[in-house]
């Protein structure tokens, strides 16, 4: 039962980090570059390093209170393995953030050295892996690929914690509506 509880509280961590880095990097780049007018490239290679190192941060001291938790090692393994999936879909967050703004503005980010050097890294993470399963030059398809699992799993994610706050507070708002009609 705890080996669960550490895997739900992980998971759960995992979709709020998803969407608080998600909404705050969004937040931040719209006011710096479309209301203040700062450039978006700029702002996009200011914001993403340091939203980068903060969710690295965020995900080995996440491993670090796991690895301490009174649970079993294959709870343990399970966490790590599912940390090491999930980094990527997690510090896509930020990029796709960014990536929306820069459509909103009309602006290439492809100029910004961060998400440049994100891509790059990502394609030479993701290219081995597809050498091995198929031949040819599919690093494109791979790279789309990413970027619609990684939005998915952040969006799951970040819904299902929504909805684990949402969730108590319509069933008090249902039960308030109940009492009030007796």
């Amino acid at each position: 039962m705890r080996d669960l509880g550490l895997l739900k509280a992980r998971l759960s961590e995992y979709g709020a980090l998803w969407l608080a880095s998600f909404l705050f990097v969004l937040a931040w780049t719209a006011i710096a570059s479309l209301a203040l007018g700062q450039d978006l490239i700029d702002v996009a290679d200011k914001v993403l390093p340091i939203s980068f190192i903060v969710l690295g941060l965020a995900v080995i001291v996440g491993l670090g209170v796991s690895v301490a938790a009174r649970a079993s090692l294959g709870a343990k393994s399970l966490v790590t393995v599912l940390a090491l999936l999930l980094i990527l879909p997690l510090l896509w967050s930020p990029v796709l953030a960014v990536l929306i703004v820069a459509a909103i503005a009309r602006v290439a980010i492809e100029y910004s050295q961060a998400y440049a050097q994100f891509r790059i890294i990502v394609s030479q993470l993701i290219y081995p892996v597809v050498a091995l399963l198929v031949e040819g030059p599919l690093v494109a398809v791979v790279w789309n690929a990413f970027q619609v699992v990684a939005s998915i799993v952040g969006f799951i994610a970040s819904a299902l914690q929504v909805w684990r706050v949402v969730k108590p507070m319509m069933a008090r708002a249902a039960s308030e509506a109940l009492s009030d009609d007796d």
